[in-house]
């Protein structure tokens, strides 16, 4: 599907009715045909290269659709509404990730993880000297400036000094996250703290030379979400991606787009209060 055609769908999109009463599985299967809404601008799960949505979620939503035995209309839509437009019946399925948050899951319901994003500290590969917060202790330690990480990296130091030790010798902070991989690379840090998806991308760049030493703080699961009345289309994608997990191959196609593989938990990723708990 090229650009031109996304926006039209986009378009299209916006004038579709809500969905008839019924069960949305039972619908899907006898049209052929599912209705899923991306924002596909969150590399590498769901981007647009030369004019197709590619990614890990394409590889997942292909291994769905081929469960149900149906083809997919996919829409590429900003996420600003895209819950609200699986409310109002635009779409089935919103096929892009989204953490699964206790505002959101007052009002969606949401699959069983099909990846988790971790706070990293990252080493170079044939450094063996992390792994717990303690043995980054006087250690040269980078992130990426006004980052999320860098909240974290400060975290780990505070922590470090709360539990008597000196903290990090210092915390030094670069403008993008592929500056702090080069000052790892050339000796000038000894450990960065990142997200697992850019450790992933820094470690498919450049094979062998990077770890994952350690994780710190909450993970965020990613997931896709439904309507909470459409517990069917919600059990059917539950057991595709039980499935892969099973198989071996979701933490393949993690390998392949993230570069590091992750958990994928069937319970105690839903936020205390969730709607599809009750």
């Amino acid at each position: 599907m090229n650009r031109k055609l996304l926006t039209l769908a986009i378009c299209g999109a916006l004038m579709v009715s809500p969905a008839l009463a019924g069960e949305t599985l039972d619908r899907i299967k006898a049209s052929g045909k599912m209705t899923v809404a991306t924002e596909a601008a969150f590399k590498p799960f769901e981007y647009v290269e030369d004019g197709e949505i590619v990614g890990f979620g394409s590889d997942l939503l292909a291994e769905f659709a081929q469960d149900l035995g149906v083809e997919v209309e996919q829409l590429d839509l900003p996420f600003q509404g895209i819950l609200a437009g699986l409310a109002a019946g635009q779409y089935d399925l919103v096929a892009t990730s989204v953490a699964p948050n206790p505002e959101r899951a007052k009002s969606y319901a949401f699959s069983r993880p099909f990846a988790t994003i971790e706070n990293a500290v990252v080493t170079l590969a044939d450094d063996q000297r992390v792994e717990e917060l303690a043995d980054l202790e006087g250690l040269l330690v980078g992130s990426q400036l006004g980052s999320s990480t860098e909240a974290v990296a400060r975290d780990m130091d505070e922590r470090l000094k709360a539990e008597g030790g000196s903290g990090f010798e210092d915390l030094r902070l670069y403008q993008t996250f592929p500056d702090t991989a080069f000052a790892l690379r050339s000796g000038q840090i000894d450990a960065i703290v990142i997200g697992t998806t850019t450790a992933g991308e820094f470690m498919n760049a450049s094979p062998d030379t990077f770890r994952v030493a350690m994780s710190y703080g909450d993970p965020v699961y990613l997931t896709w979400v439904v309507r909470p009345e459409d517990t069917g289309l919600l059990a059917a994608l539950d057991q595709t991606i039980t499935r892969l997990v099973e198989s071996g191959q979701l933490h393949e196609m993690q390998k392949k787009w993230v570069g590091v593989t992750s958990e994928s938990p069937e319970t105690g990723y839903l936020p205390e209060g969730a709607i599809q708990l009750q």
